[in-house]
């Protein structure tokens, strides 16, 4: 059976029984990256519900924005405490 590889060359966590192999630090970057990535768009979602006046989807807009901001505190200081 092949092993899946990422553009960068290594395994992922699917082809290795869901282990993943890199370093611990560079895990929780990545699922820094990743969150970064998902408020960049919760941002841009809460700007067009704001501007086209949908009020019920802005609170919940809102309310994911604030719960993802706060989870990439959390994985950037956890990345960060690995890193030292």
């Amino acid at each position: 059976m092949a092993m899946a590889e990422d553009p960068g060359g290594r395994t992922s966590p699917e082809a290795t029984g869901g282990t993943d192999s890199r370093d611990p630090a560079e895990v929780a970057g990545d699922h820094a990256m990743g969150l970064e990535l998902q408020l960049v768009e919760v941002v841009e979602q809460v700007r067009r519900a704001a501007v086209q006046e949908r009020w019920d989807d802005l609170r919940e807009l809102r309310a994911e924005e604030a719960s993802l901001e706060a989870e990439l505190a959390r994985s950037a200081e956890a990345a960060v405490r690995m890193s030292e």
